[in-house]
């Protein structure tokens, strides 16, 4: 909501010239955004669309959400099943299954540089030098939307709910910022968000052995900045108008594609495809946005990691306060 409130009138100042917007719209897929906004779903037909009728065909045309929301169905069938051993086995099936796509998404990331080329050289050609100014825009905001996020909502967080001092919390999270900064991967900066809590935090040990690698896994705040923020701004490159019911599909949508986000550098770029296509926005402005995530990225994973510790603190303070 805050990346929805605060990105939308941001992106608004955005200038693209009108000439550059129409040789994208001309360029994109048939049927997608040809006709700006008249070309985008409406709130109904998206909640009807996150139903697959064939999962196969779902995967098969890259519909990520309705193969999201069919997987969480799915596990929550299999947690009921009553047979624990049969429930097992399907486990073991899966995890083996997991193991073996992480690895192929291990070799596709080692050849990800070659296919941003690709995405971004045709896309940069069409809009010349007005790319520059355009993606410097979206760095800049990106960056300092990240960082509002952190002092405007996750410091008050920290200092207010879980009644820390602010120069006591940035003491406990700045090894953990250096870490999550410096590598852009949640993740890697796991280790010292446990070391922070345990030793700088003082909070019980429940939090730094189950909270935080379940916040590892799922809690993504900035990931969810990144999708909302590159659909406004693809949108703006080819003159898409959202209405309010888009922006709050793209809100939906983004929330609930972060759980799907690795922990690995540039992450919720990666799995935004989904994001865009919720509200029937090409994904071939793709290129451009994994072409300069770098900057960005560093920010979002810092305001990942910020939000573990923020929520830290919050559960720490409950937790006595029932003891």
């Amino acid at each position: 909501m805050f990346s929805a409130a605060v990105g939308y009138p941001v992106f608004a100042w955005l200038q693209i010239d009108p000439a550059v917007a129409e040789r994208l719209r001309e360029s994109a897929a048939s049927g997608t955004v040809s006709g700006g906004a008249a070309g985008l779903p409406t709130w109904s037909q998206w909640l009807v669309d996150l139903v697959p009728a064939n999962l196969f065909k779902a995967a098969a045309d890259g519909l990520m959400l309705p193969l999201i929301v069919a997987g969480v169905a799915f596990g929550l069938a299999l947690r009921a099943i009553a047979d624990s051993a049969a429930r097992a086995t399907l486990l073991a099936i899966l995890k083996a299954v997991a193991d073996a796509m992480l690895q192929l998404v291990t070799w596709l990331l080692r050849l990800a540089p070659v296919g941003v080329f690709a995405l971004a050289m045709p896309l940069g050609h069409r809009m010349g030098m007005g790319a520059a100014g355009a993606l410097l825009f979206y760095v800049a905001a990106m960056s300092a939307i990240s960082v509002a996020f952190i002092v405007v909502v996750l410091m008050p967080m920290a200092v207010i709910g879980g009644r820390q001092s602010p120069a006591a919390f940035l003491r406990a999270a700045a090894p953990v910022v250096a870490v999550a900064f410096s590598s852009r991967s949640s993740l890697a900066a796991l280790p010292a968000s446990i070391e922070a809590v345990r030793s700088s935090l003082k909070l019980p040990d429940q939090i730094a052995t189950l909270y935080l690698p379940l916040a590892s896994a799922v809690f993504r705040t900035g990931g969810t900045i990144a999708q909302v923020l590159g659909v406004f701004f693809i949108a703006r490159l080819y003159g898409l108008d959202l209405t309010p019911a888009h922006l709050g599909t793209i809100v939906v949508s983004a929330i609930l594609t972060t759980f799907t986000i690795p922990g690995i550098p540039a992450g919720a770029i990666i799995v935004i495809a989904p994001v865009l296509a919720s509200v029937g926005a090409p994904t071939e402005g793709l290129g451009l946005l994994m072409g300069v995530d770098t900057i960005p990225d560093m920010f979002r994973t810092t305001a990942n990691v910020v939000g573990w510790l923020a929520g830290a603190v919050v559960l720490g303070r409950r937790q006595h306060r029932e003891q």
